[in-house]
């Protein structure tokens, strides 16, 4: 319904347009509406006193409540309800409206010097159109100054009054009345715009002077409440086609503005393209800059995505660019593990390292494929580092002047541009391109100031030297044909925010050696001296060694013949007893350059980078001066004869003059852990002993032997059937555990020796390897083996030599000579047996 009345509202004003551009069908009579107000006859004013005309403020902050009625012949349409928000000032020549109608907050912003306006609907897209002029009928349309175009005074953006003749307002006074409790003056101002049929009539009330007010008791500056404004559209017969009623609810009306410029900044993110002669700015207009290196922890976030992204940035830009590089840490999707990646842009080399498990990978190039910003926002930050980093676009941003960022903690000043045709397309799945190209990305960098009330850097003048966000606003029409429309519209988002800014480098943090040692490249770990013509510098406070550090690395870079990234690992260490400085390093090989012939780009290597090096030192031609904080100045000079490998220096700190280093062979170190274990073990059973005797504490009683727990065996030979033997087995596997070895003990504990008995566990460590050289365990294996054959030792005997003295062995070398000579092996290994065998009169002619 609401549709069909707008087409009928537009085809009405159509017919009365088209009827006033044609002079024949214009009526002279007409004067305006008499049903609302008309110029002839003038209305007059209310009879009394006349209280002067309200002035206004040049600058002013208010709300306005509009209620909006519309009537077409006699057909009443439903009210509409809309919230605007002013931001007036004559002096910057600017205006800047809110509206929010049902929810959907749309801000203009009124650059009245180039007459455009900005649109920001639904504070996520930009519609720039023109600022109409010289409109009688449109309060916000620009008027021609000696100064150019301008927005209206004050009196005049209300359509009240005006003193210009050209477009001139008489307001007629109508009296006192009191509007929303508060005591006012009406007045009226009647404009009639005979071409196009038109009349509005305003009646607005402003509070009486003397009446207090949130912002103070009114003076002599206007203090509006309210307007109900009246327009109608009449036929040139003079009958009403289309009548508008509106109600303007002033609301918290200021003549100041309180808003500061942090919440008049345009929305986040969106750039509006007003055309050919837009102010745009550089970065360096705005006083931000990247520095030529600095390290960053950037966290990014997209709308695809719940899970935030980090990675660690490193950029060293180099003197001139040539030597450019950029190192990041990451960790790749499906990964575990971080990834250092170097991209060496003079080299056109890309690193990438594996630090856990000091692996490396050199790739020729440093383009990385088109990738999905909103899959993966790193490596589509590292693509484009140039535009975001190295070098942005210049007279290409709109400032946007300062906003709140990161919450209300921050204060940023911020800058937008738009990116056309960019970035390329990929499917996120896949990673494959789709051949077309996002409509256009607006960025938007905020920065802030790290120090505001610190000085600046030398020679340079006080800037935004901290970055806090990156912010890309992809844009794409869905349907090209169908226009431009937020229904129409598909965006992505990406936003960046750097924490942890550092603008220190340190020479590690491009450190490639690693890829060097896991490769077997060409390198050399190096040490030379530096002699100080002075005392006791170097360990002061006047001496910035990062500095020397720096100036050693480019001396170095310069007697070698070398580049700057060949030299890594490089160390400066002040020997306090010499008063010397030794300068350790390491000297890459040739540069890596795959897919040429050799491997390794046209360089010379690093063994004539180290005789270069040396001939310089050893000529005295390595020498330079160095000046300190206070403005003194240090003389270095290199050591002749002091350029060796690394693995050959000797400290002296340690013992203040230098140490002698000796070596031992491998003997001489275990003879020393042997005596230093004997040692050990009497000192500790010495001790043990001492604090026995000190507690008055017995000492243990010392086990002699293992008996046979049985009373008695009896020595004769009781010898079964193969039956008998089978029906033994299986009593023997239906035994009880009780009964096991015939109800004997089946545990036995070798004897201690005497020195034992101090200290257990000294001598526990070699209880596992101690049986075969013990009586005891050979005495146990003689007395089971004897029971598997039936004979059965009698129990007083308890040692293997009792037992052979005692002849009683006679039965077993008898009847069983052949398990006596399996025996003979372990009865040979015995002290005690060696001495029997010796004696001719004993068991060994029996043997025979």
């Amino acid at each position: 319904m609401r549709q069909q009345y707008g087409i009928f509202c537009l085809l009405v004003l159509f017919i009365t347009g088209y009827q006033a551009q044609e002079t024949s069908t214009l009526n002279p009579d007409w004067n305006g509406d008499p049903l609302l107000c008309t110029n002839n006859p003038v209305p007059t004013s209310a009879p009394g006193p006349i209280p002067p005309v309200p002035q206004f403020p040049r600058r002013a902050e208010f709300a306005l409540e509009r209620v909006e009625a519309k009537r077409i012949l006699n057909i009443t349409l439903p009210d509409q309800v809309t919230m605007y928000e002013y931001l007036y000032d004559y002096d910057a020549n600017s205006l800047i409206m809110v509206k929010n109608a049902n929810g959907f907050i749309d801000v203009e912003y009124f650059y009245y010097h180039i007459l455009k306006k900005s649109t920001y609907i639904a504070r996520q897209y930009c519609n720039v159109s023109d600022i109409p002029t010289n409109q009688e009928m449109d309060g916000a349309s620009a008027v021609q100054t000696a100064a150019g175009w301008h927005i209206r005074p004050l009196n005049e953006f209300f359509l009240f009054a005006s003193d210009d003749p050209n477009r001139r307002i008489t307001p007629i006074y109508l009296g006192q009345d009191i509007v929303r409790g508060i005591p006012v003056d009406k007045w009226q101002t009647c404009i009639v715009d005979k071409p196009n049929y038109r009349t509005v009539r305003r009646i607005w009330t402003f509070a009486q002077r003397g009446v207090q007010t949130p912002v103070g008791v009114v003076g002599e500056l206007a203090y509006p409440v309210q307007a109900i404004i009246s327009a109608s559209v009449d036929f040139p017969n003079g009958t009403q086609a289309l009548e508008v009623d509106e109600v303007f609810n002033v609301l918290s009306y200021k003549p100041y503005i309180v808003e500061t410029s942090v919440q008049l900044a345009p929305p986040k993110g969106v750039f509006c393209k007003t055309g050919e002669g837009q102010d745009l700015i550089s970065l360096s207009d705005a006083h931000i800059s990247w520095s030529n290196r600095f390290s960053v922890r950037v966290e990014a976030s997209t709308s695809l995505s719940v899970q935030r992204q980090g990675f660690h940035i490193r950029y060293d830009s180099g003197r001139d660019g040539s030597s450019r590089r950029l190192r990041y840490d990451w960790q790749p999707p499906g990964s575990e593990d971080f990834q250092s990646v170097i991209h060496d842009y003079g080299n056109e080399l890309t690193y990438t390292i594996d630090r856990r498990v000091g692996s490396c990978k050199i790739d020729a190039g440093t383009n990385i494929d088109d990738v999905n910003p909103g899959s993966n926002p790193i490596a589509f930050f590292i693509k484009n580092e140039a535009m975001f980093l190295y070098s942005p676009p210049e007279k290409a941003w709109e400032f946007n002047g300062l906003r709140a960022c990161r919450g209300n903690a921050i204060v940023c000043t911020v800058l937008t541009m738009q990116k056309d045709s960019f970035p390329p397309m990929v499917e996120s799945d896949l990673g494959e391109p789709t051949g077309e190209n996002w409509g256009a990305t607006n960025i938007e960098y905020a920065w802030s100031m790290r120090s505001p009330f610190s000085r600046p850097m030398f020679n340079r003048s006080k800037q935004f030297d901290y970055p806090v966000s990156l912010y890309l606003r992809l844009f794409r029409l869905n349907n090209p044909e169908a226009g431009f429309s937020p229904q129409n519209i598909r965006t992505e988002n990406i936003e960046y925010e750097f924490y942890e800014m550092n603008h220190e480098r340190h020479p590690q943090d491009f450190d490639v050696s690693i890829c060097y040692r896991s490769l077997n490249y060409e390198y050399l770990h190096l040490v030379f001296t530096l002699n100080v013509n002075r005392g006791d510098v170097i360990d002061g406070n006047h001496i910035d060694r990062r500095e020397l550090e720096g100036y050693v690395h480019f001396t170095l870079m310069n007697h070698t013949g070398v580049q700057f990234s060949r030299i890594t690992d490089l160390e400066i260490d002040h020997e306090r007893v010499s008063n010397d400085v030794t300068v350790f390093f390491t000297l890459l090989g040739r540069t890596p350059k795959p897919g040429s012939p050799s491997g390794f780009a046209d360089e010379i290597t690093a063994q004539e980078g180290h005789d270069r090096l040396r001939t310089a030192i050893n000529n005295g031609q390595y020498t330079f001066s160095f000046r300190m904080r206070n403005n003194s100045t240090v003389q270095f000079n290199a050591a002749t004869n002091s350029l060796k490998s690394s693995k050959h220096y000797v400290s002296t700190h340690s013992a203040g003059r230098r140490n002698t280093v000796e070596t031992y062979s491998s003997g001489a170190q275990a003879l020393a852990i042997i005596l230093g274990l004997i040692i050990g073990i009497v000192v500790g059973a010495i001790i043990a002993a001492v604090v026995r005797i000190v507690r008055k504490e017995p000492m243990p009683d010392m086990p002699t032997s293992i008996r046979n727990p049985l009373p008695s065996i009896n020595f004769h030979s009781k010898k079964s059937s193969p039956a008998a033997a089978n029906t033994h087995i299986d009593e023997w596997n239906n035994r009880p555990i009780g009964k096991l070895n015939q109800g004997r003990r089946i545990d036995y504990v070798l004897q201690h020796r005497p020195i034992e008995v101090l200290n257990d566990y000294l001598f526990a460590f070699a209880s596992h390897v101690s049986y075969w050289d013990s009586e005891d365990t050979m005495l146990l294996i003689m007395k089971e083996i004897l029971k598997l054959d039936n004979f059965e030792p009698e129990p007083q005997y308890e040692t293997i030599e009792q037992m052979i003295k005692s002849n009683v062995l006679n039965y077993f070398v008898t009847d069983q000579t052949v398990k006596m000579n399996e025996l003979r092996p372990y009865l040979a290994n015995l002290e005690q047996l060696s001495r029997l065998i010796s004696d001719p009169t004993n068991l060994v002619p029996r043997l025979r």
